[in-house]
């Protein structure tokens, strides 16, 4: 195993490389806080974890098996390894013992989880217990015999959404049985998937009543603000949360890597984070890097991959969403065992899959919020070995603040994570589904809450529901959940294929489809590069040849934001803060060319795409032009004041809720015709909302003093990505005024 203090030793040393370390610290290993659970362990259950080698539990174990055998709901947090399978597999067997009818659900955000999972309870052969994996990948010939023999089902929420709820008179005797049901990695449950989730898990608790069954939900996450409240949103009853982790830890050293200053912007973050992949590799450090995007995998994966040489590159892999599965199945289970020594992933590694014990992990900027930021540098020393975590930050505005102040990254607490349930786009579906599997009835408000009302009347009106016998039927052919796509905004999904082949590289939703795989559009997969030949609107079909170019493509959009109504306003400061729901649309309407190099514009060709339009959450900061007075901001200025301001609130926004910049978007101007004056808009990037906005209306006063001092403290005198520039916008950043942007928020906050 490296000597990762040598390592640093040696970074310390080099005049080149210190300059670039903003931060060390060791963390110290931590021992181990153990308990016995009251009353103590079926001797069956005990006797097999003493032959697994578990001879005793850790306390937050302890804890959450009282709490499961005692029918609370409860959720656990813990990090990384932290043994929270065991809080409900052991109180799982100990039911299973008492009685070998009962039946058990586990619910997984992804399929590549349950199957790690699988595996892994197969391995601990509790007595009694049958496992088998329920999702889109199962064998049809093998579904009914699941159905019949297993009694705890390993799946995701996209089955239970649209294979097992409706078609639940096949789940009978399953859902008669059901005792337990577990939601692992809840921290992952937010924003319109988690909504979405909350719905599917409603529904699972009506149809289980229905069955006379009352089941008992245990959720399992990392790190996060607020697990009990997010926990209890899910489901619609109060959940208990455990929020201790008594396991134990090895060393860890910690690293916060600033990249230097070159003129007028920092060094490239995916370079360094390349460098440090190389040199690791190099010392015989198994590795895992972290990118925020998918491009940003595919270019660090391929600069290594040049790099390494011909022995080390087979060793390598990238990971990301948009593979087909067979390609993630293979990297998966080459970095189980040891075949791969580094991957370069987007987040989906961030997840509890079983990918080894790696070494180090190396953060490509920082992940937007601190649940993320422990949960990757938790990926390397799993098992108790000494480990390295490099945070190699960008020019965002948030990870120049941690580079400011990195005991923020340990001594903050999580952002919250939210979701929205009462969303109309996502109710209003989930309750066509619930009808067709069951007529609604008043009694349904103890699940869906009150929005069921309005939601129903809605349905009605659009002949989806009819009223019969007092209840509400479907009044449709087919079932409606194969309508609903849970893990997107709804957006139609666009296939991406080689003109030269036929073969099918990946997929993609609208929205993204717009902006970076409209014609002409520099497209990246596994390390090659692509360019978009045609963006076929009516198949839903990106056209890409395979091509090496020496530049990327950066779109160009226009928007409007209107407001549709005002729920909530109050003063901060001089200025004035609204909370509402606004109507957004947004065009692209040309593209870039960029050098890769040296980033120069090398052309702007227009685009004719149509626009596309949605209604969601939005809060305001409203100025008056009093104020822009008295701060010395003439006329011109104020386009680029307000727009430097928008900028650097969303890109503070991620200190209180769990968001980046792709979840949420903005519109400043100098005079809106709904609000009367000077305003700048922040608004979920979903349609209906997913309960961003109204967080950042609540802490609004502790966002812009946030704000204000991530311009203030920036040593860039125009303006930069470290402070007002943002790398998602769509009219390049222009006009920007960093120094009136400033005194504005100094003398409107006092």
């Amino acid at each position: 195993m490296p000597d990762f203090r040598a390592l640093v030793a040696d970074w310390e040393a080099d005049p080149e490389t210190a300059l670039k370390l903003a931060h060390v610290t060791e963390i110290p290993e931590r021992q181990a806080i153990f308990a016995d659970p009251d009353p103590p362990l079926n001797p069956v259950v005990q006797n097999r974890l003493l032959s697994l080698g578990v001879e005793l539990l850790w306390r937050h174990q302890a804890r959450a098996i009282e709490a499961v055998r005692a029918s609370q709901h409860t959720v656990v947090v813990a990090g990384t390894a932290a043994g929270k399978s065991l809080c409900y597999l052991v109180p799982i067997a100990e039911a299973i013992a008492a009685d070998s009818k009962r039946t058990f659900l586990c619910v997984y955000p992804t399929k590549a989880l349950a199957q790690d999972q699988l595996r892994a309870i197969e391995a601990m052969g509790f007595p009694g217990l049958l496992p088998a994996t329920y999702h889109g990948d199962t064998e049809p010939s093998q579904r009914a015999w699941i159905r019949r023999n297993a009694n705890l089902i390993l799946t995701n929420p996209d089955m239970l959404h649209f294979g097992i709820l409706p078609n639940h008179a096949r789940w009978r005797d399953f859902l008669h049985r059901l005792t337990v049901v577990v939601v692992d990695e809840l921290h992952t449950l937010r924003g319109v998937f988690g909504s979405h989730v909350a719905l599917i898990l409603r529904r699972l608790r009506r149809l289980a009543v229905q069955y006379q069954a009352s089941p008992t939900f245990v959720f399992a996450s990392a790190t996060i603000a607020n697990p009990a409240e997010l926990a209890t949103a899910l489901i619609g009853t109060p959940v208990r949360a455990i929020e201790e982790d008594a396991s134990p830890i090895g060393a860890r050293t910690f690293v916060a890597w600033n990249p230097p200053l070159e003129i007028d912007r920092r060094a490239s973050a995916l370079g360094e984070a390349t460098d440090l992949l190389v040199e690791l590799l190099g010392r015989g450090a198994t590795s895992i890097v972290f990118a925020r995007s998918r491009k940003a995998t595919e270019l660090i994966y391929r600069w290594a991959r040049e790099r390494v040489g011909p022995e080390l590159a087979p060793r390598l892999a990238a990971y990301r969403a948009g593979y087909l599965p067979a390609d993630r199945r293979r990297i998966e289970a080459g970095l189980a065992a040891g075949d791969l020594l580094g991957v370069v992933t987007t987040n989906a590694l961030e997840l509890g899959v079983d990918i080894g014990g790696l070494d180090a992990s190396i953060l490509t900027t920082y992940p937007g919020t601190i649940a993320s930021f422990r949960q990757q540098t938790g990926r390397a020393g799993r098992r108790q070995r000494d480990s390295l975590g490099v945070l190699v930050a960008g020019e965002d505005a948030l990870d120049q603040y941690f580079m400011r102040h990195p005991e923020q990254l340990f001594a903050r607490p999580a952002e919250a994570a939210v979701v929205n349930p009462t969303n109309p786009h996502v109710l209003d579906r989930h309750l066509g589904c619930a009808a067709a599997e069951a007529p609604l009835v008043p009694e349904d408000r103890d699940f869906f809450g009150e929005e069921i009302e309005e939601a129903a009347a809605r349905l009605v009106a659009a002949g989806r529901l009819r009223l019969r016998g007092g209840a509400l039927h479907w009044a449709e052919r087919g079932s409606p959940a194969r309508q609903i796509d849970i893990r997107s905004t709804g957006d139609p999904i666009y296939t991406v294929v080689l003109t030269e082949t036929g073969e099918v590289l990946g997929t993609l939703e609208e929205g993204k489809a717009f902006t970076q795989a409209h014609a002409g559009a520099v497209y990246l997969h596994q390390g090659d590069t692509y360019t978009v030949e045609a963006l076929d609107l009516l198949q839903h079909q990106v056209r890409v040849r395979s091509e090496e170019v020496a530049y990327y493509t950066q779109s160009k959009v226009e928007q409007w934001v209107g407001l549709l109504s005002r729920l909530e306003r109050r003063p901060l400061g001089r200025f004035w803060v609204g909370s509402g729901m606004v109507e957004v649309e947004r065009q692209v309407i040309a593209y870039q060319r960029r050098d890769v190099r040296s980033r120069t514009v090398l052309g702007l060709e227009p685009l004719d795409l149509p626009p596309r339009r949605f209604t969601t959450q939005g809060f305001w900061l409203e100025v008056p032009e009093a104020l822009l007075e008295e701060a010395k901001i003439d006329y011109e200025q104020i386009p680029g004041a307000l727009h430097a301001a928008e900028h650097a609130s969303i890109g503070m926004l991620p200190l209180l809720a769990i968001c980046d910049r792709s979840d949420v978007g903005g519109l400043s101007t100098p005079h809106h015709p709904d609000i009367g004056g000077p305003v700048w808009f922040v608004y979920d990037g979903f349609p209906g909302g997913a309960g961003i906005a109204p967080i950042g209306f609540a802490g609004a006063d502790r966002l812009l003093r946030s704000t204000l001092e991530a311009i203030a403290a920036c040593p860039c005198e125009v303006g930069c990505p470290s402070c007002v520039q943002s790398p998602k916008c769509g009219n390049y950043n222009e006009p920007l005024d960093k120094q009136a942007a400033a005194d504005l928020l100094r003398l409107g906050l006092g």
